[in-house]
């Protein structure tokens, strides 16, 4: 049962990885459109205010707006803390895995690896039902 709880441990841990890894990369895509956003819209509103009149305050503002200044900053810290941000919240859900995928790799008594690896079939079994079979999920939105 040795290598079979090795192995069942070490797939569900690298399946978790790429799951929190893909799921933080979709997170930092969307902080990133919502950094540039939000840059566009603050230099635009930014630009069109002036305390006092001034043909060469104007300019600067104008240069500024067109040259999307300070975007590509807060653009890269949108993509760092979105994909920061991805992984941690998705790695929250995976704690249970984690627990029963080191159990089962790491233990060295056959007892406690496997019954961390039937834990982790009952993890993973639950979230197949509970997530992607759709059998728990509300479907009455038309009534």
């Amino acid at each position: 049962m040795t290598i079979i709880s090795k192995t069942a441990g070490s797939l569900s841990l690298f399946s978790c990885l790429y799951d929190m890894h893909k799921t933080a990369v979709l997170n930092s895509n969307n902080e990133y459109a919502k950094a540039s956003a939000d840059t566009f819209i603050e230099t635009s509103v930014a630009s069109q205010k002036a305390d006092r009149a001034s043909y060469k305050d104007a300019k600067r503002k104008n240069w500024l707006l067109k040259n999307n200044f300070m975007g590509g900053v807060n653009e890269v810290w949108g993509r760092i803390s979105g994909y920061c941000k991805g992984f941690f919240t998705s790695g929250v859900r995976y704690l249970p895995n984690f627990a029963f995928s080191l159990g089962a790799i790491l233990s060295k008594n056959k007892a406690i690896a496997s019954i961390s690896t039937i834990g982790l079939a009952m993890v993973e079994a639950w979230d197949f039902i509970k997530n992607s079979s759709g059998i728990f999920e509300r479907s009455d939105y038309l009534k």
